[in-house]
């Protein structure tokens, strides 16, 4: 494996946030599949606060359709920057971060 210099971008959104009646972060990988993004995860939090400035955790017991949800992908710089236009199209996309990041790829 080779250790290459790329790039990360990090997409938050609040849980339960939809995009015409699916979960809006299918619809971003959906998206980053489509442009050809090398890869790309979904996660949810454990917990956290967005935007609302209102803490929620799955250790409550209230829904947790308002924990972050964060997508990520990796890839080239020029792929991740003109991916970048797909998402912010989202109004529900509480953060945006990119990053410079060092990744294994193979050989």
């Amino acid at each position: 494996m080779d250790l290459v210099v790329g790039c990360r971008l990090t997409v938050t959104v609040a849980g339960g946030s939809t995009w015409r009646h699916k979960p809006l972060y299918c619809e971003i990988v959906r998206r980053a599949k489509a442009h050809g993004l090398a890869n790309t995860l979904a996660f949810h939090a454990m917990e956290g606060f967005g935007l609302d400035g209102v803490i929620h955790s799955t250790r409550s017991l209230t829904l947790t359709d308002g924990l972050p949800l964060w997508i990520v992908a990796v890839d080239e710089e020029a792929r991740i920057m003109s991916f970048l236009p797909e998402v912010t199209t989202f109004r529900a996309v509480e953060s945006i971060v990119v990053d410079q990041v060092r990744q294994f790829v193979p050989r």
